[in-house]
């Protein structure tokens, strides 16, 4: 549920997942010794019915089944890691671990006490918006990418929705390019400067 929904960056789903791995180890281990701490359900019904053993060897088959596809699914994220950290907390990053192109920049960046003090991990795109680009061309460039990066499938599915709204059959004049302008504004959170908008035009003088 937690990879769920909108402005998810993928540094936040990747922490989300990384949590779910050490809960599932943590529950899998627990399980193999009949520790149902964790399971509320399967503790009261063992409470309940004593008599009846809970099939736990079972229990564990499911668990290992489900880390095993987990790791799979999440494979590519784990070996993104460092990006993906880098991108999450630059003041942090190991300058003798990260990617030449980034190490000057890095020691710069981190030794510039104006800008920790203006980071703030809630609001990434506005602090990498607000570097100097001549100063962090590379970092500002990494920082793009991780955040245009799909975290969920929201944005797809949006769109789909808003694209089946527009296109119906009392539009049949609609044309690719009139649609493409027409899911942008449908799911775009840019907000126009109306007034910046009409100041910029010649209005019509009446005859």
């Amino acid at each position: 549920m937690k990879l769920q929904g909108q402005g998810k960056l993928i540094c936040d789903m990747y922490s989300h997942i990384k949590a779910f791995e050490v809960k599932l180890a943590l529950l899998l281990e627990q399980v193999k010794k009949h520790n149902f701490i964790h399971l509320p359900a399967t503790q009261n019904l063992s409470a309940e019915n004593p008599a009846v053993p809970f099939p736990a060897e079972k229990c564990v088959e499911a668990l290992e089944m489900l880390k095993a596809q987990f790791g799979v699914r999440f494979r590519k994220l784990h070996v993104n890691a460092k990006e993906i950290r880098l991108f999450q907390n630059p003041f942090v990053a190991d300058i003798d671990e990260a990617q030449p192109s980034y190490q000057f920049e890095l020691a710069e960046l981190q030794n510039c006490d104006v800008l920790k003090d203006a980071f703030k991990p809630n609001s990434l795109i506005d602090f990498y918006a607000a570097l100097p680009n001549d100063t962090y061309p590379n970092i500002k460039k990494h920082a793009m990418k991780m955040s245009t990066l799909f975290g969920s499938t929201y944005i797809c599915e949006q769109t789909f929705s808003r694209m089946k709204l527009l296109k119906t059959p009392m539009r049949s004049r609609l044309t690719d390019e009139h649609l493409h302008h027409c899911l942008r504004l449908a799911v775009t959170r840019m907000e126009p400067d109306i007034q910046l908008l009409t100041s910029q035009m010649q209005a019509h003088s009446s005859h």
